[in-house]
């Protein structure tokens, strides 16, 4: 009986550890080969005392589902620098090489981006997320870049 439970242990172990790695090449794939989409930030910089360090995202075109849909598709409309200049709910037109679609559950997500501590002045500068999209479900926050979509490389207080 004892030798049974532990191969159900060592396999409940296998399972989660096989799906976690999943999880970890599925947003690996996504940085890797994800187009580049800029959200301009609307930006509240706080800090959260269990959590450290982080920026509480606002996104000028922030997509949020208000219909009873458990999923809303949302279609957003790239400048020639890949920032996003509109987005509205999707109605099922043809979507135009400068449009992308994004699937919302309740709202885009993140809506925080966690730094370590002493980069908040770094920070400060950011003025878009940078997201990488693969697809209207497949896309992730990948990193801020300043107003000139520079990726802003932190620098902590120790060498400022």
């Amino acid at each position: 009986m004892k030798i049974k439970r532990n191969y159900l242990l060592l396999i409940a172990f296998a399972v989660v550890f096989i799906f976690m790695n999943v999880q970890i090449v599925q947003k690996e794939s996504i940085k890797n080969d994800g187009e580049v989409i800029y959200f301009k930030l609307a930006p509240v910089d706080p800090r959260a005392f269990m959590l450290g360090d982080y920026m509480a995202l606002n996104f000028e075109h922030n997509l949020r589902n208000y219909s009873d849909e458990n999923m809303q598709t949302f279609i957003v409309t790239l400048n020639d620098q890949k920032i996003i200049v509109d987005a509205e709910p999707y109605k099922g037109t043809t979507v135009k090489e400068n449009q992308r679609l994004f699937k919302i559950q309740d709202k885009l997500r993140p809506d925080r981006f966690y730094f370590q501590e002493g980069h908040a002045q770094s920070y400060e500068k950011a003025k878009y997320g940078l997201f990488r999209y693969v697809s209207p479900s497949q896309f992730l926050l990948d990193d801020m870049a300043d107003e000139g979509l520079i990726i802003i490389n932190p620098q902590s207080k120790s060498s400022e």
